[in-house]
């Protein structure tokens, strides 16, 4: 005979009724399959993948374009500086540009 899941004395976990029941409060001592699944149904966190609103959409391109207008609005600079920062920028010690002087990192 199984033994089933009860969380409370008036219900069961695999939705069986019946005074014959076999019923506990551990979860070790469950045998009822369908009871074990409940079980882990409510040990398992809920994922809710869902796809972006419409809304939320319209607000991650207007900061996109924010973003893309601060970009526009920086002072011009040349070829060689803008290049120089970019590789400021990169993470890790070997990413200075290389220039007359003696590099120390490689």
């Amino acid at each position: 005979m199984a033994i089933h899941y009860s969380p409370s004395p008036d219900t069961v976990a695999c939705g069986r009724t019946g005074s014959s029941l076999s019923t506990t409060g551990e979860k070790e001592q469950v045998s009822c399959k369908l009871c074990l699944r409940s079980i882990e149904k409510e040990a398992a966190p809920a994922v809710a993948r869902r796809t972006p609103t419409l809304a939320e959409l319209r607000a991650a391109a207007k900061a996109e374009k924010a973003a893309a207008e601060q970009v526009k609005a920086k002072p011009a600079m040349s070829v060689k500086a803008a290049w120089q920062q970019r590789l400021q920028e990169l993470p890790g010690r070997n990413r200075l540009p290389r220039g007359a002087a003696r590099q120390n990192f490689v």
